[in-house]
């Protein structure tokens, strides 16, 4: 509430102020480097220190033979400490050109995927700004010469372009923070040459062709995480189709596959849709469907599921366990997109809990006990934990040297497992209060392991971190599982 000043008291506080001086001014602190990394030990230059990315606007140009293509992120930021320099994570791109605020800043690359940048002028703390970095990239065609080991980031399968950026394959297509806990809305814009058609996250909000080019533009208004971007480009049929709660169902899939796919697809998303909305409340997001191609794999990019189109014809979705795979692509809709992983030993809480609902859907649909499936990953489990270590502490030493870890056996069936047995501890209907109430709080947050066991704690009334980190950090064996103190585990392998 604004009050109207004398006349009198203002110009008696002018008179004291000139006769004071002026105010003096907090020192504030030198300009210096933001961290490299956000400190996660399984990727510790990923993600970047000294700043919050408040948005993403990246663009894509691709050459007519989709051989190669040309990037752009336009990211805007607010420092979190007075700049003298800052990073993004690259790795592999050749960088054309570095600008802060409009104007060009000087670069370095790392061999470990960080681009130095030092603005010409420090950054001061709390200030918003802005960063535009452009890069060349060739796309490698993995149908024509596969190598041994592919690393994660954009790929070239024939007529196709794909990302495949978890956990960390980001970096290696463009200038970003690479990192979950990085999480912005994203705009992202994709010229193509010719009748190739595109497709990204989000809703398609703007196109154009200009000389045999077109630009269309796709934004993602919540906040999406690097890991779960997909870029698609190739001779798609898209298909919109009103889903349930008025959601946007689009399908990206090969035109000439389009006819013999949709009808099964489009069912079984729906049907997935409403399970999972039974037992977690409202879809988390207004947009969902699949990108499917001939050499797609299984993964969750936010509201634009990447699936094996092949998998999907009539003669092999039942055969493949096609409706199993997207039961759990889309529960990651909840756990990993919407709420996702604070660091990369929560992963459990995202992987977990899509095996978990992945059982569930399979014991409603195929007849397997949802208790068969959690006593048979449990027999199993001495072999992952002697592998890669606890579930919510997996040993970043135990995993080669490519690009998936943590994604270890221990993250899914470890993380479903611990889901199980706290269902078992504190019963169903408690449970499923427990799993609502982590998703609607965290709704497009950031969350860890601490705040789900202290969420479930809360909504149980009763302390249950002694419980849940006896699953979740043990060693060498699990707890004898609640209700089934008969089941046996194998010998250590």
């Amino acid at each position: 509430m604004h009050h109207k000043a004398r006349t009198f008291a203002v110009t008696a506080l002018a008179v004291t102020l000139l006769l004071a001086g002026p105010p003096a001014i907090a020192a504030s602190a030198a300009p210096s480097p933001g961290a490299p990394g956000v400190g996660d030990p399984f990727w510790p230059t990923a993600g970047n220190g000294g700043y919050r990315v408040e948005r993403q606007r990246l663009s894509f140009d691709f050459a007519p033979d989709l051989a190669s293509y040309t990037a752009t992120s336009r990211l805007s930021l607010r420092a979190t400490q007075s700049l003298s320099q800052f990073d993004l994570d690259l790795l592999g791109p050749q960088v054309r050109s570095v600008a802060v605020e409009g104007k060009p800043a000087a670069w370095r690359t790392t061999p470990d995927g960080e681009l130095v940048i030092t603005p010409a002028r420090p950054v001061r703390d709390g200030t918003r700004f802005t960063v535009a970095v452009t890069v060349f990239n060739t796309a490698p065609d993995l149908l024509a010469n596969p190598p041994e080991n592919p690393a994660n980031g954009l790929w070239r399968a024939g007529d196709y372009i794909q990302l495949h950026t978890q956990p960390t394959g980001a970096r290696r297509v463009l200038a970003v923070s690479d990192h979950p806990s990085a999480k912005a809305p994203t705009t992202t814009e994709i010229t193509t040459s010719g009748p190739a058609t595109s497709v990204a996250n989000g809703r398609l909000v703007a196109a154009a062709t200009v000389g045999g080019r077109t630009t269309r533009v796709f934004d993602e208004p919540r906040p999406i995480a690097t890991q779960l971007l997909q870029v698609g480009v190739g001779p798609l049929t898209v298909t919109h189709r009103r889903g349930p709660g008025g959601i946007d169902l689009r399908y990206a899939l090969p035109t000439d596959k389009c006819a013999e796919i949709l009808p099964r697809l489009d069912d079984t998303y729906r049907t997935a849709i409403e399970f999972l909305g039974q037992r977690l409340g409202p879809f988390p997001g207004r947009v969902a469907g699949a990108y499917a191609t001939p050499s797609g794999g299984a993964t969750e990019t936010q509201g634009l599921t990447w699936l094996n189109s092949d998998q999907l014809t009539p003669e092999n979705f039942d055969q493949s366990g096609a409706d199993n795979v997207i039961a759990h692509e889309l529960a990651h809709e909840w756990f990993g997109n919407s709420v996702s992983p604070a660091m990369w030993g929560d992963l459990w809480l995202s992987e977990g809990h899509a095996v978990f609902y992945e059982w569930l859907w399979s014991e409603a649909h195929h007849g397997n006990a949802l208790d068969a499936s959690a006593r048979s990953s449990y027999r199993s489990h001495r072999s992952w934990l002697t592998e890669n270590g606890p579930v919510a502490a997996p040993d970043p030493a135990s995993f080669g040297p490519g690009d998936n870890r943590p994604f270890g056996s221990g993250v899914y069936q470890g993380g479903a497992l611990t889901l199980y047995a706290l269902r078992q501890q504190v019963g169903a209907e408690t449970f499923q209060r427990i799993e609502r109430a982590w998703v609607a709080e965290n709704h497009d947050k950031v969350a860890g392991t601490g705040q789900f066991i202290a969420t479930a704690s809360r909504v149980a009334g009763q302390d249950l971190g002694p419980f849940l980190r006896s699953w979740l950090y043990a060693s060498g064996t699990l707890p004898p599982m609640p209700g089934h103190p008969d089941w046996e585990v194998d010998p250590a392998p």
